[in-house]
């Protein structure tokens, strides 16, 4: 997937939406704060959320359990902040008890290149770094089934 991120350099100043079919964009190129993890070769679940965002909050333990079910499988979540200050963010994830990273989008310019409006959005990607579905609020188990039945295709193929 890096050699697929490294044809595909989003910078801030693009303003395209990311659709499906898109390569995923190189997300070092967004000034994110936080470790990425390396995402080559796996399927990714890119959730924004912020800290603000009920459905967000209620989504992550959900969300967590998916990502102990299949990170052994190739399956990583990878949880934008789009919060206002990296106080907020910080104190939610000092919170958190998730295992999947969490990084702070802190100039928001990957959640602006990505046209983001929903909270929360949910954007899944295959192993190759192509954008498969863009999901957008969360709706409980129904949202969480719906994942796991695409990751287990995606990871499939």
């Amino acid at each position: 997937m890096i050699a697929l991120l490294g044809l595909f350099i989003f910078s801030s100043s693009t303003q395209a939406k990311l659709s499906e079919s898109d390569p995923l964009p190189d997300l070092s190129t967004f000034g994110l704060s936080g470790e990425l993890p390396d995402l080559e070769g796996k399927v990714v679940l890119l959730d924004f959320w912020a800290s603000w965002c009920a459905p967000c909050k209620a989504s992550f333990p959900a969300m967590d359990e998916l990502y102990q079910e299949m990170k052994d499988e190739g399956f990583v979540i990878l949880a934008v902040s789009v919060d206002s200050t990296e106080k907020a963010y910080k104190k939610f994830a000092d919170k958190s008890a998730v295992t999947f990273p969490l990084i702070f989008d802190a100039e928001k310019q990957l959640v602006k290149a990505a046209e983001i409006e929903d909270m929360p959005t949910s954007i899944m990607v295959d192993k190759h770094g192509t954008i498969r579905s863009i999901h957008k609020g969360y709706g409980g188990k129904k949202t969480i089934d719906a994942y796991r039945e695409e990751i287990k295709s995606l990871l499939a193929e």
